[in-house]
């Protein structure tokens, strides 16, 4: 009786850690990243200075299996030019690390880690210069990046977002004009390429979206850079005198990814480079106005067990039951 009932525990151990051994192998991979430079906001037609105020806000996060890594966030604000978020960087957070994560993310390393052979989740972002603070054209940075070996779910965000309060003095009611310039280097990836996978997904997101809206509720702009020819950018409200329109849109700086099956790999402007981005807004009248930026990089990756680790964890529990009756019954 010892011996069948050790033949069959060995044999059901090894079953499940060949399962269990080809599980750990399973990999799936996302990153998202969004660098954009030389940005600067031109206005034409004022009678005075129209900067009231501004704030920058960056904030990362990072969770794997279940476990979260502090929210990592930092804001800053001026009232004039100059007034604030006039350090180098400009703002800066640190880097979210998600606990347990094979490697770590050092603050302000913007560089991919790629699929391979670790279990992590991670994002950052910095704001290194800003019109506004520093005097020169703005650069920002932000990623997200995560990766599973073995079952499991990880995600990771990073978000910058600013504010910047006019109030327009307009030589001529009517005639002024805002315009944006920038230059900008989006990369997202998704893989899912082990042998022993069966069932998970990964997903890498990107959206960057402007606005400019008045703040008595009559007017609002609303731009997101899909890099089409079609022109992207939408006027609502009673403003009639109001007009939008793309001057350069040559990446997609709104985009979602993902992958599910297995080998699949998928990708967008992974090495493109950077691309120009403008857009012109004509028709401003007199008040007050609120110009707003909100750019968001995250992944999400996550991997199911086998069906047949499943189907070896029954039959260990069936087992182990059969040699318990047996016993009784001698």
């Amino acid at each position: 009786m010892k011996l069948i009932k050790t033949t069959l525990a060995t044999g059901i151990a090894a079953a499940l850690a060949l399962g269990v051994a080809g599980q750990a192998n399973a990999s799936v991979y996302a990153s998202s990243s969004l660098k954009i430079q030389n940005f600067t906001v031109g206005i034409t037609g004022l009678a005075a200075n129209p900067i009231q105020s501004y704030e920058f806000t960056l904030t990362n996060t990072a969770t794997l299996n279940g476990a979260s890594s502090p929210v990592q966030t930092n804001t800053c604000s001026g009232t004039t030019p100059g007034s604030g978020c006039n350090t180098s960087p400009s703002l800066d957070a640190p880097a979210a690390n998600a606990p347990g994560g094979t490697v770590i993310r050092a603050n302000n390393d913007f560089s991919f880690f790629g699929p391979g052979t670790d279990t992590y989740s991670n994002a950052d972002s910095v704001i290194y210069t800003s019109e506004l603070g520093n005097g020169v054209p703005s650069s920002t940075a932000q990623i997200a990046e995560s990766e599973l070996q073995g079952n499991g779910a990880a995600r990771s965000n990073a978000e910058i977002t600013s504010n910047t309060g006019f109030s327009f003095t307009f030589l001529v009611s009517g005639t002024g004009s805002l315009s944006l310039s920038f230059e900008a280097d989006p990369s997202l990836y998704a893989e899912i390429n082990q042998l022993s996978f069966t069932s998970g997904a990964a997903q890498a997101n990107m959206n960057a979206s402007f606005s400019l809206t008045k703040n008595d509720g009559t007017s609002e702009i609303n731009w997101r850079p899909n890099g089409t020819a079609s022109n992207d950018c939408s006027v609502t409200g009673s403003v009639v005198s109001v007009t939008c329109a793309e001057t350069n849109d040559k990446a997609d700086l709104n985009q979602n990814i993902s992958v599910t099956s297995n080998p699949a790999t998928v990708s967008y402007s992974r090495s493109a480079g950077w691309s120009l981005m403008g857009v012109n807004v004509a028709g401003l009248t007199d008040g007050t106005w609120t110009l707003a930026f909100n750019g968001v990089t995250s992944t999400s990756v996550r991997t199911v067990p086998e069906p047949s680790v499943l189907a070896l964890l029954g039959l260990a529990i069936a087992g182990m039951g059969a040699v318990t009756r047996r016993r009784k019954l001698v």
